[in-house]
């Protein structure tokens, strides 16, 4: 065998490694090196390709085709020629030892192909339609097509000729070395190994090094830096001055620039002592309220924080804004960060969460929210399984970038390609996730309207009492008269045997006949009703399986949240108030679970244990408006439309849903849902309502009209489309005792049930049965319901609704997770395929996060870590248990991860630059020890936020200049090394902010619901509404945040996109950023402002009024040289507008052009 053409073989494959490995490179190190390294290496491919294509003409494939025996030689040259560059070019991104390989498969080397990957050999020699890698090229199969669409896509026909060519010649391969991959590890070895990665040894406490410099030795973060700065023998330049230093600090802390008398206060301040007054505007920056405001929207980043869920329909996530003022109180607060992470993983499931005593709520809670946001799919995740796992995948994908910066979603397919994760650990969380409801979370406690609810249920026995003696007489009055007027409004039909005017009717017609018996009509009609109800039970038993019924007053497992449902189980005899109209009540109540009891305006969730099927629909029993909703919710994914049904129904009805097959275990339960409490409401569809315009409605729009309602006795379930008959036990009651020899005696009946009736109800006692009597007896007019049916009644009932209407609020809910069922744990996914489930796995959390065994945690030597064994849940989904490992002292990402992010929102970069991702495809720390002091600090400073940030702001880093010296930027060309302060341009948030606050129109109120940003049209069927262009000056956090189309003025400064985890912005300079602060009607309108408040100051000196614009915007008073130019600049837009000199100062259009000119500085978008 001839050895391989080095330059057309050996050549082409070391370039495919070497760039890899180049690539990585300069993206851990060096990256200004890429460009050229890059651009030398494609003139060498260039020339290798070019040679290759040379030679492939004198090897056709004919010459191989259907001869095995073909020289070596030409089949060798044909595989340089053709196969190599194939392989090279189109399958080695995915396929090679330097790159993940898809499937376990490698290519790059010929023992690769011959042990193949999951699915076995990749090529059988000499049989091209058995070899999968053939199969693959063609795309005769849909699920395993190769190279995929976002690698270039399908091969060109000649290119699948010639790999079928080479295979059926035998598929002669002359890369005999074998890779390091292809002698196959076992995972524990693969996981052995990457365990050793930096990010995953134990959190040591280095000693801080001793520095000669005396300015950069006051704090350990210096001395730290210090230390590096001199091993590399750069010096670092000096301190900023006073004016840029307070800038710098306040844009950083507040992310709006200091006002004017507070820079001049604090220059003259630091003339005296320059440390003693920067601790002090540091200490006024960290409590000032536009701090939290600030550092709320950098995590913001981090958990892809959104107002609505993109996609066609964009629908809202309701109430969103509320995780968003949650921030802001946490960081102004000072909430430890372990704490903040329990509150985000499982703020549901702790046992003393945290309470807001002004607002009387449950801040913890409102964490989960952050599982709720990002992108999310219209369609069913039952008819389209894999949307309810891409939910889920990026859930998790964001939990552990978020909290871990490790990218987990990677093992969804397989095992992580080069961290230590494996796919049974991101399907043992993904089992965590999914066994967790998606609900909407009522966050009010107790107290909210406990003092209106109490003085309501006290007026209802009030109007019970009045009520009480108004029936009695009623009751009194039901004679023989009352009855046929009652049969003579039913009309002439025939009444059902059930109905209880049925006896009645047939003792009346059959009375006026000849020879007609009382006595035998009336044990006739008790016949004809047994038999028709004892049918009607039969039927029911044989049809319906009860899956729960309410009428016993007990919940049956299911859970009920809201303010409707503080006490759900109602006993019979209630009643609930009409609010409105002549009316005095609207229900009399039998046995069941109601939202309304005291009012229409609270809110009510009730969801039951997971449903076992049994058939195939469900029906509830209920009554109910208001948009509230009777679904299935199936794997607890949120996402369908075929499964869920509107109540609108103010008198008992069945509504049905179906229960649908799946081809996955899918884990049902039922909710009965108000609108506050329906993640998907506005629905698009107008499934609820079939009136699609309101549909198109802001959601806070129908809390205008908040009245939202239901009750149930029933859920059944069956398979046929009839529902349930009505057994009417109740009427049972007009046949007991003695035989009726009258139609006296008969009344008498009716007049007895009446009043017994009555009684109970005005006791308390009254069975369903007799709310069934009451029922009947109010919809045919025997009892009267008309409001002022006594003076006292009518005082009453105006009382009730002047305390309703005015003294009862309305919810606060949030979306969030919880835990209401027992947990299911997840099948490995084969390739990620929910088609394809294979071995299960417990719930738990990542195997290569340690666990301490030390009581000394600090102190590395002494420190033993183990793999954990975290243990399944007994019950519930594992996320609490998550939380701890987490958040557990052994675990050396959490402080890290954090830290590393505070850096960045300081300093402009991280200690490891890529702040999402720990692993080793991300950078390596810049300085590892000073990292581990910071994290170690952390937690010993009991995990604050704002202690390791006036630590890091303090420090004479932060304060450096940020003009570097010559050698350093020659010897740090990217300042690693931190030798001078890395000025950088503003996020977008702050320079809109900036300009709100320049011109005046900044208004600081805080909290609320969010102002839709402003666009020239509305585009209601995707939620995209109508909003002022100035945003009613408040800040851009209060802005709302549409994933389909963002705010645009802030959109062009690198606003994320929300659809995933990005702790760290892009920082683009594109035309459109330059375009945006000229022509953007909002940077306008804001100049124009600044303009009119300018020239009605009076000043009469154009260099006075340019010095106030700069110390405005810029925090600083002009040089003379920019004076001079400035006045030039004003006298040239005089002659500009035809303007005299006279009326300079006075001309508005003059001063929105200087004003404009100014918000165009470079200088006012950047932190100095």
């Amino acid at each position: 065998m001839h050895d391989p053409p080095m330059f057309a073989g050996g050549s082409a494959s070391c370039l495919a490694s070497v760039w890899i490995f180049v690539t990585k490179l300069c993206r851990r190190h060096h990256r200004h090196l890429s460009n050229v390294i890059a651009m030398n290496m494609l003139r060498t491919s260039y020339l290798t390709r070019s040679f290759l294509s040379l030679m492939s003409f004198f090897v056709p494939a004919s010459v191989l085709l259907g001869n095995p025996d073909a020289d070596v030689d030409d089949r060798a040259a044909f595989f340089e020629s053709r196969i190599r560059p194939i392989l090279i070019n189109r399958c080695y991104e995915c396929h090679s030892v330097e790159t993940e390989r898809n499937g376990e498969l490698l290519l790059d080397s010929k023992a690769g192909w011959e042990l193949g990957g999951s699915s076995g050999p990749a090529i059988v020699p000499y049989d091209a339609s058995a070899s999968l890698l053939i199969i693959a090229v063609r795309g005769d199969n849909p699920e395993v097509q190769m190279p995929p669409k976002d690698a270039g896509g399908k091969l060109t026909a000649a290119e699948i000729a010639d790999l079928e060519a080479w295979v059926q010649s035998g598929a002669f391969d002359p890369r005999l070395e074998k890779s390091a991959a292809t002698i196959r590890k076992t995972w524990e070895e693969t996981f052995t190994e990457r365990q050793k990665w930096w990010s995953l040894q134990p959190i040591t406490n280095p000693p801080v090094p001793e520095v000669n410099d005396i300015a950069w030795s006051s704090s350990a973060i210096d001395r730290f830096l210090r230390h590096r700065m001199g091993a590399a023998q750069i010096t670092p330049v000096g301190l900023a001055s006073p004016e840029t230093l307070i800038r710098r600090a306040t844009l950083v802390l507040t992310g709006i620039p200091p006002l004017p008398h507070d820079v001049v206060a604090f220059v003259k301040a630091s003339q005296h002592d320059r440390d003693g007054a920067y601790a002090n505007l540091v200490d006024h920056l960290l409590a000032s309220p536009q701090f939290g405001e600030r550092f709320a929207r950098h995590w913001m980043d981090v958990v892809r924080f959104t107002e609505t869920h993109g996609n066609e329909w964009n629908y809202d996530v309701p109430y969103a804004w509320r995780y968003r003022d949650y921030l802001i109180r946490a960081f102004n607060d000072d909430v430890p960060y372990n704490q903040f992470v329990r509150e985000h993983i499982a703020g549901d499931l702790l046992a003393t969460p945290r309470h807001n005593p002004s607002g009387r709520f449950n801040e913890s809670v409102i964490g989960t929210a952050f599982y709720r946001f990002g992108e999310v799919n219209h369609d069913s995740c039952v008819l389209f399984g894999s949307i309810g796992y891409d939910v889920v995948d990026n859930q998790l994908d964001t939990l552990t970038k978020a909290f871990q910066a490790t990218t987990v979603a990677c093992a969804r397919c397989h095992d992580h390609k080069i961290d230590a994760v494996s796919t049974k650990d991101y399907h043992a969380l993904l089992g965590v996730l999914r066994s967790s409801r998606s609900v909407q979370h009522t966050l009010d406690d107790a107290t909210v309207n406990a003092v209106a609810m109490d003085q309501l249920v006290e007026l209802k026995q009030s109007i019970r009492t009045e009520l009480s003696d108004i029936w009695k007489r009623d009751a009194a009055a039901l004679n023989l008269d009352k009855l046929n007027a009652l049969l003579a409004a039913a009309g002439d039909g025939v009444l059902a045997a059930t109905d209880p005017l049925f006896a009645w009717s047939r003792l009346t017609k059959n009375a006026a006949t000849p020879n007609g018996s009382v006595t035998e009509t009336w044990l006739s009609a008790a016949t004809e009703y047994a038999a028709r109800s004892a049918e009607h039970a039969a039927f029911n038993t044989a049809q319906f399986s009860t899956v729960a019924d309410f009428g016993d007053s007990k919940l049956a497992g299911w859970k009920a949240d809201g303010m409707g449902l503080r006490h759900p189980e109602s006993n019979p005899g209630d009643f609930n108030v009409a609010t409105e109209g002549d009316a005095a009540i609207r229900h009399v109540l039998s046995a069941g679970v109601y939202t309304f009891g005291v009012s229409d305006k609270l809110n009510g969730a009730f969801r039951s244990p997971p449903i076992q099927r049994t058939h195939g629909k469900l029906s509830f029993e209920v009554m109910g408006g208001g948009f509230s909703l009777a679904r299935l919710v199936f794997n607890n994914c949120q996402l369908n439309y075929t499964n869920q049904h509107s109540i609108h129904h103010p008198e008992w009805s069945w509504v049905t849903v179906d229960f649908q097959e799946g081809t996955q275990p899918l884990h049902p339960y039922a909710e009965l849902l108000t609108f506050w409490d329906n993640p998907k409401f506005p629905d698009p569809l107008g499934t609820l309502s079939k009136d699609t315009e309101n549909q198109r409605l802001p959601h806070g729009d129908h809390a205008k009209n908040p009245r939202t309602w239901w009750g149930v006795r029933r859920v059944v379930a069956h398979d046929g489309a009839e529902m349930p008959r009505d057994e009417a036990a109740y009427v049972a009651r007009l046949f007991a005792g003695d035989a009726v020899h009258s139609p006296d005696q008969l009344a008498g009946h009716y007049t007895e049930i009446a009043a017994n009736v009555v009684a109970r109800f005005e006791s308390g006692d009254a069975t369903n049965d007799d709310v069934r009597w009451l029922e009947w007896m109010l919809a045919k007019g025997v009892l009267s319901n008309r409001a002022d049916a006594t003076p006292r009644l009518a005082e009453l009932i105006a009382k009730y609704r002047d305390i309703e209407a005015k003294q009862i609020t309305l919810p606060s809910t949030m979306p969030g997770m919880a835990d209401e069922g027992p947990g299911f744990d997840q099948p490995v996914l084969t390739r990620g395929e929910y088609t394809k489930p294979g071995d299960v796995v417990h719930r738990r959390y990542l195997e290569a996060v340690r666990t301490t065994q030390s009581d000394e945690p600090d102190q590395a030597t002494a420190t033993v870590y183990s793999r954990p064994i975290i243990p399944t849940p007994a019950e519930g989904s594992g996320r609490a248990l998550v939380a701890e490992a987490i958040v557990g002292s052994g675990n050396p990402l959490t402080s890290r991860v954090m830290v590393n992010r505070i850096w960045y929102w300081l300093f402009g970069n991280g200690i490891v630059g890529t702040l999402d991702d720990f692993g080793h495809v991300g950078e390596l720390p810049s300085h590892p020890e000073l990292l581990d002091h910071l994290a170690t600090q952390f937690v010993k400073d009991q995990w604050s936020m704002k202690k390791l940030i006036r630590s890091l702001i303090l420090s004479r880093a932060f304060q450096s200049s940020a003009a570097p010296s010559a050698d350093s930027r020659e010897k740090d060309p990217d300042n690693l090394l931190l030798s001078w302060y890395p000025a950088r341009r503003a996020e977008a948030e702050v320079i809109r902010d900036s300009i709100l606050e320049v011109s005046g129109r900044l208004d600081n109120t805080m909290y609320g619901p969010s102002i839709h940003p402003y666009r020239a049209t509305a585009d209601t069927e995707k939620r995209l509404y109508l909003g002022p262009l100035d945003g009613d000056g408040r800040r851009s956090i209060y802005i709302k945040f549409q994933l389909m189309e963002a705010a645009q003025f802030l959109s062009a400064f690198n606003l994320p996109g929300g659809k995933i985890a990005q702790g760290r912005r892009d920082a683009s300079n594109v035309p459109a950023q330059s375009l945006a602060l000229l022509n953007d009607p909002f940077v306008l309108a804001m100049a124009d402002r600044w303009s009119e408040s300018l020239v009605a100051d009076g000043r009469i000196d154009i260099a006075e009024r340019q010095t106030q614009m700069f110390k405005s915007a810029l925090g600083r008073p002009p040089s003379s040289s920019e004076l001079q130019r400035f006045e030039q600049t004003i006298n040239d837009l005089a002659k500009i507008h035809s303007v005299s000199d006279t009326e300079i100062m006075s001309n508005r259009s003059i001063w929105k052009d200087a004003a404009h000119a100014i918000f165009n500085f470079k200088e006012f978008i950047f932190i100095p």
